[in-house]
Protein backbone atom coordinates (compact mmCIF):
# COMPACT_ATOMS: atom_id res chain seq x y z
CA UNK A 1 0.00 0.00 0.00
CA UNK A 2 2.93 2.52 1.23
CA UNK A 3 4.31 1.88 -2.22
CA UNK A 4 1.18 2.62 -4.48
CA UNK A 5 0.46 5.65 -2.55
CA UNK A 6 4.34 6.46 -3.56
CA UNK A 7 3.94 6.01 -7.37
CA UNK A 8 0.85 8.52 -7.19
CA UNK A 9 3.05 11.30 -5.40
CA UNK A 10 5.40 10.64 -8.72
CA UNK A 11 2.44 10.94 -11.05
CA UNK A 12 1.64 6.97 -11.54
CA UNK A 13 -2.33 6.92 -10.82
CA UNK A 14 -3.24 3.26 -9.43
CA UNK A 15 -5.23 1.90 -11.80
CA UNK A 16 -8.14 -1.67 -11.35
CA UNK A 17 -6.01 -3.57 -14.01
CA UNK A 18 -2.72 -2.68 -15.58
CA UNK A 19 -3.01 -5.90 -17.77
CA UNK A 20 -5.73 -4.52 -19.73
CA UNK A 21 -3.80 -4.36 -22.92
CA UNK A 22 -4.29 -0.69 -23.60
CA UNK A 23 -3.23 1.11 -20.47
CA UNK A 24 0.84 1.76 -20.35
CA UNK A 25 0.92 4.23 -17.34
CA UNK A 26 -0.11 3.32 -13.65
CA UNK A 27 0.70 0.95 -10.86
CA UNK A 28 -1.42 -1.91 -9.65
CA UNK A 29 -1.67 -4.38 -7.02
CA UNK A 30 -0.32 -7.37 -9.10
CA UNK A 31 -2.60 -9.70 -9.93
CA UNK A 32 -1.76 -13.25 -8.60
CA UNK A 33 -3.72 -15.66 -11.49
CA UNK A 34 -5.60 -16.72 -8.63
CA UNK A 35 -9.01 -19.49 -8.98
CA UNK A 36 -11.74 -17.03 -7.98
CA UNK A 37 -13.79 -20.19 -6.87
CA UNK A 38 -11.24 -22.35 -4.61
CA UNK A 39 -8.33 -19.96 -3.78
CA UNK A 40 -5.77 -21.50 -5.21
CA UNK A 41 -3.07 -20.35 -7.70
CA UNK A 42 -3.94 -21.42 -11.01
CA UNK A 43 -2.43 -21.43 -14.30
CA UNK A 44 -3.66 -21.88 -17.49
CA UNK A 45 -3.31 -25.98 -17.61
CA UNK A 46 -5.29 -26.02 -15.09
CA UNK A 47 -7.78 -23.49 -15.62
CA UNK A 48 -8.12 -24.19 -19.12
CA UNK A 49 -6.93 -28.04 -20.57
CA UNK A 50 -7.03 -30.65 -18.09
CA UNK A 51 -10.87 -29.13 -18.00
CA UNK A 52 -11.68 -29.08 -21.24
CA UNK A 53 -9.80 -32.01 -21.94
CA UNK A 54 -12.40 -33.82 -19.27
CA UNK A 55 -15.42 -32.38 -20.82
CA UNK A 56 -14.71 -32.10 -24.58
CA UNK A 57 -13.75 -34.70 -27.26
CA UNK A 58 -12.14 -32.22 -29.74
CA UNK A 59 -8.96 -31.13 -27.06
CA UNK A 60 -5.59 -33.49 -27.77
CA UNK A 61 -2.42 -32.49 -25.64
CA UNK A 62 1.00 -34.27 -27.13
CA UNK A 63 3.41 -33.67 -24.23
CA UNK A 64 7.46 -34.19 -25.14
CA UNK A 65 7.26 -33.30 -28.59
CA UNK A 66 8.33 -30.86 -30.90
CA UNK A 67 7.10 -29.54 -34.11
CA UNK A 68 9.71 -29.63 -37.12
CA UNK A 69 8.04 -28.02 -39.75
CA UNK A 70 4.34 -26.95 -41.77
CA UNK A 71 3.31 -28.56 -45.14
CA UNK A 72 2.16 -26.10 -47.50
CA UNK A 73 0.27 -26.87 -50.47
CA UNK A 74 -1.15 -24.67 -53.36
CA UNK A 75 -0.84 -21.31 -50.33
CA UNK A 76 -2.63 -23.87 -47.65
CA UNK A 77 -0.81 -24.83 -44.61
CA UNK A 78 -2.41 -28.54 -44.46
CA UNK A 79 -0.36 -30.57 -42.14
CA UNK A 80 2.57 -30.51 -39.14
CA UNK A 81 5.43 -33.03 -39.00
CA UNK A 82 6.09 -33.79 -35.22
CA UNK A 83 9.21 -35.51 -33.51
CA UNK A 84 9.23 -36.98 -30.20
CA UNK A 85 11.72 -35.06 -27.97
CA UNK A 86 12.05 -38.23 -25.65
CA UNK A 87 13.96 -40.54 -26.16
CA UNK A 88 17.06 -38.29 -27.11
CA UNK A 89 18.27 -41.05 -29.18
CA UNK A 90 17.99 -39.51 -32.82
CA UNK A 91 18.03 -42.61 -34.26
CA UNK A 92 14.67 -43.75 -32.31
CA UNK A 93 13.06 -40.51 -33.35
CA UNK A 94 10.16 -41.28 -35.79
CA UNK A 95 7.93 -38.70 -36.89
CA UNK A 96 4.66 -38.42 -37.01
CA UNK A 97 2.46 -36.30 -39.58
CA UNK A 98 -1.07 -34.45 -38.35
CA UNK A 99 -2.96 -32.92 -40.79
CA UNK A 100 -5.25 -30.41 -40.75
CA UNK A 101 -9.05 -29.87 -41.57
CA UNK A 102 -9.59 -26.01 -40.85
CA UNK A 103 -6.09 -24.38 -39.90
CA UNK A 104 -3.04 -24.72 -38.27
CA UNK A 105 -2.24 -21.87 -35.34
CA UNK A 106 1.61 -21.67 -35.56
CA UNK A 107 2.35 -20.39 -31.25
CA UNK A 108 6.03 -21.55 -30.49
CA UNK A 109 7.09 -18.15 -29.37
CA UNK A 110 9.46 -15.38 -30.21
CA UNK A 111 12.31 -17.67 -30.56
CA UNK A 112 10.71 -20.98 -31.82
CA UNK A 113 8.34 -19.76 -34.16
CA UNK A 114 10.40 -18.02 -36.68
CA UNK A 115 12.57 -21.47 -36.58
CA UNK A 116 9.44 -23.60 -37.57
CA UNK A 117 8.40 -21.42 -40.78
CA UNK A 118 11.93 -21.32 -41.85
CA UNK A 119 12.03 -24.84 -41.54
CA UNK A 120 8.82 -25.07 -43.71
CA UNK A 121 10.13 -22.84 -46.51
CA UNK A 122 8.65 -19.49 -45.19
CA UNK A 123 11.16 -16.56 -44.68
CA UNK A 124 14.15 -14.96 -46.79
CA UNK A 125 14.84 -16.85 -49.64
CA UNK A 126 18.86 -16.51 -49.36
CA UNK A 127 19.09 -18.10 -45.45
CA UNK A 128 16.48 -21.01 -46.78
CA UNK A 129 18.71 -21.43 -49.83
CA UNK A 130 21.74 -21.46 -47.77
CA UNK A 131 20.01 -23.63 -45.00
CA UNK A 132 19.29 -26.24 -48.14
CA UNK A 133 15.18 -25.66 -47.28
CA UNK A 134 13.09 -24.92 -50.39
CA UNK A 135 11.72 -21.41 -50.32
CA UNK A 136 7.84 -21.93 -50.17
CA UNK A 137 7.25 -18.19 -49.40
CA UNK A 138 9.03 -15.03 -49.79
CA UNK A 139 8.69 -13.27 -46.79
CA UNK A 140 12.22 -11.71 -45.37
CA UNK A 141 11.16 -10.41 -42.30
CA UNK A 142 10.93 -13.93 -40.73
CA UNK A 143 13.32 -14.13 -38.19
CA UNK A 144 14.29 -10.50 -38.13
CA UNK A 145 14.06 -7.45 -35.85
CA UNK A 146 14.65 -9.38 -33.04
CA UNK A 147 14.58 -6.94 -29.59
CA UNK A 148 15.06 -8.20 -26.20
CA UNK A 149 14.46 -6.48 -22.94
CA UNK A 150 16.96 -5.51 -20.22
CA UNK A 151 15.92 -6.92 -16.89
CA UNK A 152 18.07 -5.98 -13.45
CA UNK A 153 17.41 -6.23 -10.00
CA UNK A 154 17.68 -3.24 -7.34
CA UNK A 155 17.56 -5.27 -3.66
CA UNK A 156 16.75 -3.05 -0.68
CA UNK A 157 17.30 -5.23 2.82
CA UNK A 158 14.18 -5.51 4.64
CA UNK A 159 13.56 -5.83 8.71
CA UNK A 160 13.78 -9.19 10.11
CA UNK A 161 10.40 -9.60 10.98
CA UNK A 162 8.85 -9.06 7.26
CA UNK A 163 8.18 -12.03 5.09
CA UNK A 164 9.82 -12.90 1.95
CA UNK A 165 11.24 -15.63 -0.32
CA UNK A 166 15.04 -15.75 0.46
CA UNK A 167 15.71 -18.26 2.48
CA UNK A 168 13.25 -20.87 0.16
CA UNK A 169 15.24 -19.23 -3.01
CA UNK A 170 18.82 -20.18 -1.15
CA UNK A 171 17.36 -23.65 -0.80
CA UNK A 172 17.21 -23.74 3.12
CA UNK A 173 16.01 -27.03 3.07
CA UNK A 174 13.45 -26.93 6.49
CA UNK A 175 12.24 -23.38 4.94
CA UNK A 176 11.00 -25.19 1.90
CA UNK A 177 9.32 -28.56 3.19
CA UNK A 178 7.77 -26.20 5.55
CA UNK A 179 6.16 -24.17 2.23
CA UNK A 180 4.88 -27.24 0.44
CA UNK A 181 3.94 -29.54 3.56
CA UNK A 182 1.33 -26.13 3.62
CA UNK A 183 0.78 -25.75 0.43
CA UNK A 184 -0.28 -29.11 -0.01
CA UNK A 185 -2.15 -29.75 3.20
CA UNK A 186 -4.81 -26.70 1.96
CA UNK A 187 -3.07 -24.64 -0.80
CA UNK A 188 -2.34 -21.64 1.37
CA UNK A 189 1.32 -20.26 2.40
CA UNK A 190 3.96 -19.04 0.46
CA UNK A 191 3.72 -20.93 -2.45
CA UNK A 192 0.07 -19.35 -2.61
CA UNK A 193 1.82 -16.30 -4.55
CA UNK A 194 4.31 -15.22 -6.78
CA UNK A 195 6.23 -13.27 -4.23
CA UNK A 196 5.07 -9.83 -6.44
CA UNK A 197 3.15 -7.42 -4.86
CA UNK A 198 2.70 -4.59 -6.88
CA UNK A 199 3.48 -3.61 -10.54
CA UNK A 200 4.01 -0.75 -12.52
CA UNK A 201 4.03 0.55 -15.98
CA UNK A 202 5.28 3.81 -17.35
CA UNK A 203 5.71 6.26 -19.88
CA UNK A 204 7.60 9.55 -19.86
CA UNK A 205 6.13 13.09 -19.29
CA UNK A 206 6.83 16.05 -22.40
CA UNK A 207 9.12 17.29 -19.71
CA UNK A 208 10.74 14.26 -19.04
CA UNK A 209 11.36 13.16 -22.60
CA UNK A 210 12.70 16.99 -23.20
CA UNK A 211 15.86 16.19 -20.29
CA UNK A 212 17.03 12.60 -22.59
CA UNK A 213 19.49 12.93 -25.19
CA UNK A 214 19.50 12.61 -28.76
CA UNK A 215 19.66 9.00 -29.33
CA UNK A 216 16.78 8.24 -26.56
CA UNK A 217 14.67 10.93 -28.00
CA UNK A 218 14.58 9.48 -31.49
CA UNK A 219 14.35 5.51 -29.97
CA UNK A 220 11.32 7.02 -28.42
CA UNK A 221 10.18 8.79 -31.29
CA UNK A 222 10.47 4.98 -33.48
CA UNK A 223 9.25 2.49 -30.96
CA UNK A 224 6.82 4.50 -28.68
CA UNK A 225 5.51 8.02 -29.28
CA UNK A 226 2.75 6.63 -31.43
CA UNK A 227 1.91 3.88 -29.50
CA UNK A 228 0.06 4.91 -26.40
CA UNK A 229 -0.35 1.51 -25.20
CA UNK A 230 3.23 0.44 -25.34
CA UNK A 231 5.09 1.45 -21.56
CA UNK A 232 8.69 2.08 -22.15
CA UNK A 233 9.79 0.49 -18.66
CA UNK A 234 8.20 -2.15 -16.34
CA UNK A 235 9.16 -2.80 -12.72
CA UNK A 236 7.72 -4.55 -9.82
CA UNK A 237 7.73 -4.89 -6.02
CA UNK A 238 8.91 -8.24 -5.03
CA UNK A 239 9.15 -10.15 -1.69
CA UNK A 240 13.05 -11.29 -2.02
CA UNK A 241 15.69 -11.06 -4.38
CA UNK A 242 15.34 -13.62 -6.95
CA UNK A 243 18.66 -13.24 -8.71
CA UNK A 244 21.83 -14.92 -7.30
CA UNK A 245 22.32 -15.46 -3.78
CA UNK A 246 25.75 -16.65 -4.03
CA UNK A 247 26.38 -12.96 -4.68
CA UNK A 248 24.86 -11.42 -1.83
CA UNK A 249 25.13 -11.24 2.23
CA UNK A 250 22.48 -13.77 3.78
CA UNK A 251 19.50 -11.77 4.96
CA UNK A 252 15.86 -10.94 3.68
CA UNK A 253 15.57 -8.26 0.70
Amino acid sequence: EDFLKATETQGIPYVDDLEDLTTAHGAEHWLKWINRDTGRRSDSAHAYVHPTMRNKSNLFLLTSTKIDKIFIEDGRATSVRLLPIKPLNKKNQKPRIIKARKQIVLSCGTISSPLVLERSGVGNPQILRAAGVKTIVDLPGVGENFQDHYCFFTPYKIKPEYESFDAFVRGDKEVQKKAFDQWYANGTGPLATNGIEAGVKIRPTKEELETADEDFQKGYADYFENKPDKPLMHYSVISGFFGDHTKIPDGKY
